[in-house]
């Protein structure tokens, strides 16, 4: 019930703009800090979790809000992702964008429930059965779109799942004037 309030006051907060979400974080040290966190839940459902991100790699989010996007993309494939999944977090800079994909290899969804995987609560048939608020990918998205960006899950039965979270860049690999501080 903690973990619903909080989630719900996060995301409130994220709504009314109240959580200033430009800054810089290096990712790296906030991924490795987070999976460490999970992996004694990430073994009970044994789900492998894994992270290829750049020791100079930097979001344009605060500390808090990186955390939030890399912890509630994790606890997804923990969750949801069944026995055997690999999760693995990515970090790259890809043309003018600064880019973050969390891909599990898992048993994935269907097609027809992609749209809805953002919106809050939202929790497909196979979720039900599981933990969760149903808010973390909403949050994800919040998150990312409060940073100026763009926010994007592909999947299919038997094909995992991966959300692509992009960021603006100047073209230098820094984050846009829409997105800095």
């Amino acid at each position: 019930m903690s973990e619903l309030v909080d989630e719900i006051l996060f995301l409130s907060e994220l709504e009314d703009r109240r959580l200033e979400s430009r800054g810089r974080t290096a990712l790296a040290p906030v991924a490795a800090e987070v999976l460490s966190e999970l992996r004694d839940r990430a073994e009970v459902a044994d789900v492998e979790l894994r992270a290829d991100v750049a020791p100079d790699f930097e979001l344009p989010l605060r500390r808090r809000l990186a955390r939030a996007v890399v912890e509630n993309l994790a606890e997804n494939a923990v969750r949801h992702a069944g026995g055997g999944a690999v999760f693995t977090l990515r970090a790259s800079r890809e043309g003018n964008e600064l880019v973050v994909v969390g891909t599990d290899t898992g048993r994935g969804i269907p097609r027809a429930e992609l749209p809805r995987l953002f919106e809050r609560f939202y929790r497909g048939d196979r979720a039900r059965a599981s933990r969760g608020t149903g808010l973390g990918l909403a949050i994800v998205k919040h998150v990312v779109v409060s940073g100026g960006g763009t926010v994007v899950a592909s999947s299919g039965p038997g094909h995992g799942l991966t959300i692509r979270c992009a960021f603006p860049t100047d073209g230098r690999g820094r984050a846009s004037a829409a997105t800095r501080s």
